[in-house]
């Protein structure tokens, strides 16, 4: 009985415990806020709350409603809270909250956010959060203030312009994509300020606060040390995604939704999609307009999402890059994986491994389940519903929140469907696979003899 209490106490105090509990309880309050009368318009379902209330704070950005029309101002800033607090992270908050309280943190709780946000060690803990939050509120400062300059010739009063503007930085920077501009961003597809703002956001905020930290190291903390591999990994990884992206999208889109652009324009759509679409969300074209090609290519890059510790989703740049890193490794003969003269550790390998195939399991689970409960489409499309629900599962576990159209037909099962792969897609597989483990007990310490098996 004392070894059950053990484990009860281990597993509740377990840091993903944390990760999933504090989303959840923000989640709720986010969708009993939304559901109030005076935060939406019309009749809005506890369900359609909570769909919503899930998209904010898993800064996904999948709607079944107008955001624009749907909600009130007062609905409108409530979702904005939640997008920062998703995007941030509501265990930020919570050790900020704590911080006051008990003026000293526990080893456990400084080590489960050095964990989320840093690759190495920071001076102190403090110095890391001040780091996060100063670095959030001038990026999405200076965005916002660009925003709204963008925004004032295009409505009538300048505080409607100012709201716009600080929606937009927030919802850019945490990479959630929710818009809330009366006819969307597509009056602006060929807007270079306002399309140019929005990737910035997008790129600082997918980027990740241990890329951040680590740069502002190296050029303000007079840090001797080289960039680490976790650097050099991220960021090259991080911009040849983007490179591809743009490639890919302006080949099989130059004759199609591109057709009759100016070469510049082209650029300008091709790039923003290709950033956008790793995890933050926004469109300024229609995404059922585009050819089967370029929705694969999406939902590869989907997919793959955003670098670590940043405020995106998906399997992660570093991840992708070490499954590569492990395949080259072993095709030249090294028995460990080997990057820039460095070796990855065993354990990242295996952990990068298990991501991947819990990702694929999830997706193709999620698909085939959305095929079988979702509603029949009642619009014309150029691709077929397989392709369509197959975009829908990559983008809510990714917390990508582009779709073909189909998510306000959804039915009360294909949105359950929905919010439960949001929410695994932002508190991270991982984060509960570790909660399965250690409900099920500790590390094994004993090994079986070894058998071999035929591979390939």
């Amino acid at each position: 009985m004392a070894d059950i209490e053990l484990k009860n106490r281990g597993l509740f105090n377990h840091p993903a415990s944390l990760v999933i509990t504090s989303f959840g309880i923000a989640d709720i309050v986010g969708t009993l806020l939304l559901y109030l009368p005076w935060c939406h318009r019309g009749d809005l379902s506890l369900l359609d709350a909570l769909f919503t209330s899930t998209s904010a704070i898993c800064v996904t950005g999948l709607t079944v409603v107008d955001t624009s029309t749907k909600f009130t101002l007062p609905g409108q800033w409530i979702i904005l809270l939640l997008i920062q607090v998703g995007g941030l992270g509501v265990m930020t908050f919570s050790v900020l909250f704590t911080m006051g309280i008990q003026k000293r943190l526990r080893l456990s709780s400084q080590f489960l956010i050095q964990e989320n946000f840093l690759h190495l060690k920071a001076a102190t803990l403090k110095s890391l959060i001040a780091t996060i939050l100063l670095f959030t509120l001038t990026c999405e400062g200076i965005l916002a203030l660009m925003m709204t300059v963008s925004f004032i010739p295009d409505v009538t009063k300048p505080g409607d312009a100012l709201f716009y503007g600080i929606f937009h930085a927030v919802s850019a920077f945490c990479n959630a994509g929710f818009c809330i501009l009366p006819s969307g961003l597509e009056l602006y597809r060929y807007d270079f300020p306002v399309c140019l703002s929005i990737m910035v956001g997008i790129f600082l905020g997918s980027t990740g606060f241990a890329i951040i930290y680590e740069l502002w190291q190296k050029l303000y903390g007079k840090s001797a040390r080289q960039l680490s591999l976790h650097f050099k990994i991220t960021m090259i990884t991080h911009i040849l995604l983007m490179i591809a992206g743009t490639v890919g999208i302006l080949f099989w889109e130059y004759h199609n939704i591109l057709d009759g652009l100016p070469f510049s324009s082209k650029i300008l759509v091709s790039a923003f999609h290709s950033v956008s679409v790793r995890t933050a969300g926004f469109n300024t074209i229609p995404i059922s307009q585009f050819t089967e090609n370029s929705m694969y290519l999406m939902i590869l890059l989907m997919f793959i999402g955003a670098c670590p510790s940043s405020t995106g989703g998906g399997i992660k740049t570093t991840t992708l890059a070490v499954l590569f890193a492990t395949a080259w490794s072993r095709l030249r003969g090294f028995n460990n994986t080997v990057v820039f003269k460095r070796t990855v550790p065993e354990s990242q390998v295996n952990r990068a491994v298990t991501l991947f195939i819990l990702a694929v399991i999830t997706v193709l689970g999620a698909h085939m389940l959305l095929m079988s409960v979702g509603t029949k489409l009642t619009y014309d499309r150029a691709q077929g519903e397989f392709l369509a629900y197959l975009f829908e599962a990559v983008s809510g576990l990714g917390t990508v929140g582009l779709s073909t159209g189909i998510t306000p037909e959804l039915g009360s099962a294909g949105k359950c469907t929905m919010i439960a792969i949001m929410f695994a897609g932002r508190v991270g597989l991982l984060s509960i696979l570790s909660i399965l483990t250690m409900a099920r007990g500790r590390n094994r310490q004993y090994h079986y003899s070894t058998e071999k098996v035929m591979i390939g």
